[in-house]
């Protein structure tokens, strides 16, 4: 029988949800990911680098409203920590497919629809700004 483990953390502005399964973490994000905020998931993807078996590791961005500058810091410290096979984000809304794209980031993480063992390509073309 697969172990899970559930644990919740936030605040008024941002929820995360970990997951443990003996197959993966999946960590669900939901709110504003600002410096103020951002507390509970640097905390939950902390728990996801350091555990002692390395499982894949599914982030879900869907609900983010809001990521700036920090939601960059902090994924890409996740993909240092974690490790870029590992760490897949999972179905990202349109602010954070817009966010990856400006800055480049959408070539350096596997991003897919839904939770899955391995996550497809985004499927919306990227767009380039000629000056």
């Amino acid at each position: 029988m697969p172990t899970t483990r559930i644990h919740h953390l936030g605040n008024d502005l941002l929820s995360v949800t970990t997951v443990r399964t003996e197959n993966a973490w999946i960590i669900t994000v939901s709110g504003e990911v600002d410096v103020d905020t951002v507390e509970p998931l640097r905390r939950s993807l902390e728990a996801a680098s350091s555990a002692r078996l390395p499982l894949p590791v599914l982030l879900n961005l869907r609900d983010v409203d809001f990521g700036g500058s920090t939601l960059v810091n902090t994924l890409l410290r996740a993909r240092l920590r974690i490790g870029p096979d590992r760490l897949s984000l999972v179905d990202p809304g349109p602010r954070v497919i817009r966010l990856l794209r400006l800055t480049g980031l959408d070539a350096h993480f596997a991003i897919g629809r839904r939770p899955a063992a391995r996550p497809q390509p985004d499927p919306v073309p990227k767009v380039t700004y000629l000056p």
